[in-house]
């Protein structure tokens, strides 16, 4: 049997590939028709989720993730994540996030809804 990364794994994994500067291996995180929604919008689909990953990875922004809470409901889960950005400028920003991952059919998981921004951008989109 193969071990799996749990759904908060998955986020720490997300965290690392950005680091990293792998973008391909960032977007086998998501599924094929998962959406993404920052202060930029909502992004939908692969590419555009893509195209907000490269935006945030040129900003030269380092991204930490602090505390999480997860709630398992079979196969899917909701993982939010007290969050610290740093800029180039050592200024630093809180936030926390809301993902939602669903279990694969070999046992993996993957971004379903990814909202970095969380309970921030009510009102905002």
């Amino acid at each position: 049997m193969t071990d799996h990364l749990r759904p908060v794994e998955v986020s720490r994994l997300l965290v690392s590939l950005l680091e990293d500067g792998d973008l391909d291996a960032v977007m086998n995180l998501y599924e094929d028709d998962s959406v993404f929604a920052d202060f930029d919008g909502v992004a939908e689909g692969v590419d555009s989720i893509r195209a907000a990953h490269e935006r945030f990875m040129a900003s030269g922004l380092t991204l930490s993730l602090n505390e999480s809470l997860v709630f398992e409901a079979d196969d899917i889960a909701l993982v939010q994540w007290a969050w610290t950005v740093t800029g180039l400028d050592g200024s630093m920003t809180d936030g926390v996030s809301a993902e939602v991952l669903r279990r694969q059919a070999d046992g993996n998981w993957k971004f379903l809804i990814d909202n970095p921004d969380g309970a921030a951008l009510v009102g905002r989109i």
